[in-house]
């Protein structure tokens, strides 16, 4: 009988024995199928011929876990058994057998014998696997404290509770405990990347992140500044270990993940804030990767996203980890250069906006908050629509607009924008005497001094301005304006605005003649202001903020943004205050390349185009 003389010399157990009896049964079924099929001597089962042999050895889709999955699943539970039992025969060989017996007899002593072994860095006991395999556990198991701080404790243990982890999923006694892992258990992963199951990934993915966090393994500088981020290894330790427990054939694995997660560790009685951290990198174990290689990063609306979804610097510390964990527990192929530089690159720029709090936890509530608030006040509006609203507009949009303010705009915003299309609505402002201006059209070169110079030419002064790209490419300009002579703004005045704005972008009518023309007609200010002109690249990651002080006069928001044009600066977004007489102006530029200015000649180009425009 197989492995009959081993399991009398002790180096056995006799359910390894019967293991190695029917796994050697299923292998030998599992290959004479296939060399039937193929007529050859052949011993791989590779993926074309796998559903037939599926097919000739009774396995049936099931709702959760196809044919061939199954044939697979059971092959890969079989071989781990011939594995487990071959290390464990040669161990004891090596080490003489071990007779000692282990005094467990419910699953809270055997998990305390599990978490001593971990703790100790000694084998598991034949005698202790036997107690794991026997211990009888409730469908529904509830765990003690004690439990979870056994489990935990083995969590932590490094090499040796990883091998303590292997031992309570080999006797089985794992899934009992959480009957999530059941579902994970030997399922095979079809796609390119994986090299494991998914219950030996997410077992690889933790002992990674324990490597990590002990400090015996830190791949890179950003890897050992987020090890010290993390204030909670239990809880990265959890999330490693769970990161893919939705994998269970249900849909979604993120989605269902985050539910199956929740499940689990509620039932292990697992504590806050331990039980938020693990919930929260399952729910987001993509996000970095997926965001740093599928979306443009050099976007500062992207990167406060991602900040805004991630909240904390430890948060964001135990995602990197995560993605540095799950690459290497899933195959070369996920963690290339390219891709490390990306993800790095990613992080260090959410990092920074936390660090200048740009978007912290505060901020990012409020964001969140916000757009709730305007999609409950949608909730008429079709959501695939209101969708499309929210992922279209910059974040900054939605933190510097109230959300019944951005619900009134949606109507104006969200249709297909035409090429030559201009939109506009005006509304009662927040102060009397004031209007709301919205403006909507493609984006393109000069598209705000065109704006700015037909509202001058209209008699409107600009007060504020807001300047917002979406991410397709339309310009949203909005501005606060009274009338710079009478505080009356009748219909005539906005079709005249409307009109000239049209025959601007068009290039039908001269703004520079017109606007000086009409500011001939009016005294110059009173009080003499110097022209100011600052230029920081410190300010934004991605952006150079030219900040511009002068006298309040007709047409001088014209004439600075036709200044920026004439650069062939972009603008990305404007901040326009006026006070009394005193305008201050902020605006976020890249050049035509889409660069920042960091260069002392195109700086000092800058400031004398400015300085000469606003000094005619």
């Amino acid at each position: 009988v197989l492995g009959a003389p081993l399991e009398e010399a002790g180096l056995l157990r006799a359910r390894e024995r019967e293991a190695l009896v029917a796994a050697e049964e299923f292998l030998v079924r599992v290959r004479s199928a296939l060399q039937l099929e193929t007529g050859k001597r052949s011993d791989r089962l590779v993926s074309d011929v796998q559903p037939v042999i599926a097919r000739q050895m009774g396995f049936t889709d099931e709702p959760r876990l196809s044919d061939v999955d199954g044939l697979m699943r059971s092959l890969f539970e079989h071989a781990r058994q011939v594995v487990y039992s071959s290390e464990a025969a040669h161990a004891r060989y090596l080490n003489g057998a071990d007779t000692s017996e282990v005094a467990a007899r419910t699953a809270e002593e055997v998990l305390r014998a599990f978490a001593a072994v971990a703790a100790t860095k000694e084998r598991l006991a034949p005698s202790l696997l036997d107690a794991a395999e026997e211990v009888e556990v409730p469908a529904d198991p509830s765990w003690t404290p004690e439990m979870r701080e056994d489990f935990l404790s083995i969590l932590r243990g490094g090499e040796p509770g990883r091998k303590a982890l292997e031992g309570l999923d080999r006797a089985g006694l794992l899934a009992r405990l959480l009957p999530e892992w059941s579902d994970i258990r030997c399922r095979p992963q079809r796609d390119p990347y994986h090299r494991f199951t998914v219950d030996v990934h997410l077992i690889e993915a933790l002992a990674g992140m324990g490597r990590m966090l002990s400090g015996e393994e830190v791949p890179d500088p950003i890897a050992a500044e987020a090890v010290r981020h993390v204030l909670d290894p239990d809880g990265a330790l959890l999330g490693a270990l769970l990161h893919d427990i939705g994998k269970n054939g249900t849909g979604g694995h993120v989605q269902v993940g985050a539910k199956v997660a929740a499940s689990a560790l509620a039932r292990m009685g697992i504590v806050e804030p331990t039980r938020s951290l693990a919930e929260f990198m399952v729910q987001n174990h993509l996000l970095l990767p997926d965001t740093a290689t599928r979306r443009d990063i050099s976007d500062d609306d992207l990167v406060l996203d991602v900040a805004a979804a991630i909240g904390t610097p430890e948060r964001l510390a135990a995602l990197y980890l995560l993605a540095i964990a799950d690459a290497a527990a899933t195959g070369p192929a996920a963690w290339t250069p390219w891709r490390q530089a990306l993800v790095r690159e990613l992080v260090a720029k959410v990092q920074r906006t936390f660090e200048r709090g740009d978007m912290g936890e505060e901020v990012a509530g409020r964001l969140t908050e916000r757009i709730d608030r305007l999609r409950d006040l949608l909730e008429y509006e079709p959501s695939d629509a209101v969708d499309r609203f929210v992922l279209r507009m910059p974040r900054g949009y939605f933190l510097s607009v109230e959300p019944a303010q951005a619900a009134a705009h949606f109507t104006t915003i969200s249709p297909q924008l035409g090429t030559s299309e201009v939109r506009t609505t005006a509304s009662a402002g927040l102060r009397p005497g004031t209007y709301e201006l919205l403006v909507v059209a493609s984006d393109r070169p000069g598209l705000l001094s065109f704006i700015a110079g037909a509202l001058s030419l209209a008699g409107l002064s600009i007060l504020t301005a807001q300047v917002f790209t979406t991410e397709d490419g339309a310009a949203v300009d909005l501005f606060e304006v009274e009338g710079a002579f009478e505080p009356e703004i009748g219909e005539e005045r906005w079709r005249e605005f409307r009109s000239t704005l049209r025959r601007a972008i068009e290039g039908r009518v001269s703004l520079d003649h017109r606007v000086e023309e009409k500011r001939s007609h009016y005294p110059s200010p009173k009080r003499k202001v110097p022209v100011t002109v600052t230029i920081d690249n410190e300010a934004s990651d991605f952006f150079t903020v030219i900040e511009i002080g002068a006298a309040d006069r007709i047409g001088l928001l014209y004439d600075i943004t036709r200044a920026l044009a004439d650069l062939e600066l972009d603008v990305h977004l404007a901040k326009i205050a006026t006070y009394t007489d005193r305008v201050i102006d902020a605006f976020y530029v890249r050049d035509a390349l889409g660069r920042k200015i960091d260069d002392a000649a195109s700086t000092e180009s800058i400031d004398a185009a400015i300085g000469a425009r606003l000094a005619d």
